[in-house]
């Protein structure tokens, strides 16, 4: 629990990165020729610039990992410095109504600040969104973890973190997706302001209260970093429509670190696709010179999300790792593990068949126990209907050269549609199309009759009320309420925090009892942030290092503990654990046969059962050399 350290340190490390690369992105919007004066070019710089940052930790991870504090601090001065200068050549063309856009920044900052200066205790966060910083801190690279298969997925903003974690300790992340929301609200609400303030406010109202985004915005998710993209691309369309080569480049770039995020990105890759199409068949360009400009295109998208690719393709034969592994081998112990995550994302969430298709949009805004627990409201079908209703209109009224951008804006949507209910229907997944969304409906509104616009302004507003959940908001009282207990007792917080007091006692009994060379693995458990010691993941067909497929005889189960060089064994009796958000039931006979293969080592004498007060279903075995 020494990981968390003093409050400022993730403070300080926060705002050097923001102003860093917001620096950055200054240098590289000037060299384009923006207009540093226009609303909506600083969050383009500091986006463009974090993403840029993110390659350069990539490329150069081995300095990230070896240099000392104080150097890295040093290296990020003096693009803070640029930062600061460019910020405060922003703040003097400030109107008033952007002094209280960003006071109600403020406010929300003030209301949900304080889930980022605590322990993370989710799930994910402890398996891999938080766990995984430190297991590369702790072998010198970021090399592709064989027992992790998250290591070697894309997670451009793992790099960021990895910076800000050796510099600001355990509760980064979590400050850098606060951050993430932070920058996302204003800018939704300026890129929507063109539809009036009015409307503006409403949708982006309609964005922050929804469930979904409430929910998210406690943990470390990546999500936001793909709707941080999305924005850039649709902030680059508007600074530099007049001017093809940017537009194209930035726009690919933007679409191109999208997917570098993590391959479920490559939805909002398609939107700003298609918004680039939109734009060109817009304006009308020559056939030639729309060739050259999706050449600029295509380059900068390859430019961003080449190098986040290029790690699990060199250390495992394949970009989209454990994915694809199939069409490679299926012999290969990598496609049963691609079979075993492809079911976590298929089997528990969603709706099968061509129904899907039809009744999602309306199921996901309630049916929070048909998806992931997260729901988007009512307000979101409203939207799309609204949208549709926009459209239909200017069919009638015979204007159809305006309803040529919805035509593109649907083409997007419904690409990104499709694509989420052929992968994985996660509610989490839409929250970057969430923004899309609110662009249709306001350009909908827009060209309704007034009197009609503000019916549907208050039937937005009134469906954002009636989808409002208090207890998701309410957690962030409860952070604010335990910020002392999370901050001077953090086991205890983490205890109470994860609800599995039991998991916890096997923890705090390693750290008191085994010795600081051991070496652990954990079997049908793969929250390893707080584990005392050096660990490696176990559970058959989750990773392809030990027991996939699973051996045949206790021989083989030593041998492989041998070879791997584990000194001590936490084990789940009776199956994964019940705060396991991702059970695989299909998997269950082959756990139960690596179990009964251990009971047969136990017999033999060649792992010992070593008694742990409180630890319930949890064992702890000794492996007897």
């Amino acid at each position: 629990m020494s990981m968390q350290g003093s409050w400022y340190e993730p403070l300080s490390a926060f705002l050097i990165l923001l102003l860093a690369g917001c620096g950055i992105g200054f240098l590289l919007v000037r060299r384009f020729g923006a207009e540093l004066e226009r609303r909506g070019s600083g969050f383009l710089a500091l986006i463009l610039g974090l993403d840029l940052l993110a390659i350069l930790f990539r490329l150069g991870d081995w300095a990230v990992i070896r240099l000392s504090p104080a150097w890295l601090w040093g290296v990020a001065a003096c693009p803070a410095a640029v930062g600061v200068w460019f910020l405060a050549r922003q703040a003097r063309n400030f109107r008033r109504i952007d002094w209280i856009l960003w006071g109600c920044v403020l406010l929300l900052a003030g209301i949900t600040a304080a889930p980022a200066f605590v322990p993370p205790y989710s799930w994910d966060e402890q398996s891999y969104q938080v766990a995984l910083m430190y297991r590369y801190l702790a072998q010198g690279s970021t090399a592709v973890l064989p027992d992790n298969p998250y290591s070697a997925l894309s997670s451009m903003p793992h790099f960021l973190m990895l910076w800000g974690v050796k510099l600001g300790g355990l509760n980064f992340p979590r400050l850098l997706i606060l951050g993430c929301y932070l920058i996302a609200i204003p800018w939704i609400y300026l890129l929507l302001e063109r539809f009036g303030r009015k409307t503006a406010l409403v949708l982006t109202a309609a964005f922050l209260l929804s469930p979904l985004t409430g929910g998210m915005w406690r943990e470390v998710y990546l999500e936001p970093f793909i709707l941080l993209n999305l924005l850039a691309g649709a902030e680059a369309i508007r600074q530099f429509r007049t001017r093809m080569t940017p537009l194209a480049l930035l726009t690919g770039f933007a679409a191109g670190m999208a997917v570098a995020v993590k391959i479920t990105g490559a939805s909002a890759s398609l939107v700003l696709a298609c918004l680039f199409f939109c734009v060109s068949a817009f304006d009308r360009l020559p056939r030639r010179r729309f060739g050259v400009a999706f050449g600029w295109f295509v380059l900068g998208a390859a430019a961003a999300s080449v190098p986040f690719y290029l790690r699990p393709l060199l250390a495992t034969g394949n970009p989209f790792y454990p994915f694809g592994s199939a069409l490679l081998d299926p012999a290969f112990p990598a496609a049963a593990v691609e079979v075993y995550h492809s079911l976590l994302g298929t089997s528990r969430f969603g709706l099968s068949g061509i129904e899907a298709f039809f009744s999602s949009w309306i199921i996901v805004a309630y049916r929070m126990e048909i998806y992931d627990g997260y729901v988007l409201g009512w307000q979101f079908p409203l939207m799309i209907a609204i949208g549709a209703g926009g459209w239909y209109w200017t069919v009638v009224r015979r204007r159809r050269r305006a309803a040529l951008p919805f035509l593109w804006v649907a083409a997007g949507g419904f690409l990104c549609y499709l694509y989420w209910c052929l992968s994985s229907q996660q509610t989490r997944f839409l929250l970057p199309v969430g923004f899309l969304v609110l662009f249709w409906c306001g350009s909908g509104l827009r060209l309704l009759p007034v009197r009609v616009r503000n019916w549907l302004l208050g039937a937005l507003a009134a469906a954002t009320l009636v989808s409002f959940q208090p207890d998701v908001w309410k957690n962030f009282y409860y952070a604010w309420r335990s910020l002392e207990v999370g901050r001077k007792a953090p086991v205890d917080f983490v205890r109470f925090g994860s609800r599995e007091r039991e998991y916890m006692n096997m923890l705090s009994f390693l750290a008191d009892t085994l010795p600081e060379d051991a070496r652990v693995m954990l079997l049908f458990d793969r929250r390893g942030l707080y584990v005392p010691r050096d660990y490696v993941l176990g559970t058959p067909f989750f990773q392809e290092a030990y027991f996939t497929p699973v051996p045949e005889n206790p021989g083989e189960v030593s041998a492989t503990l041998t070879r791997g060089g584990i000194s001590h064994i936490v084990i789940l009796t009776g199956g994964e654990s019940r705060r396991n958000p991702d059970p695989v039931p299909d998997f269950d006979e082959q756990n139960e046969q690596l179990t009964l293969l251990l009971h047969e080592l136990l017999k033999k004498g060649e792992l010992e059962n070593i008694p742990v007060p409180g630890s319930g279903r949890y064992l702890l075995l000794k492996v007897v050399r």
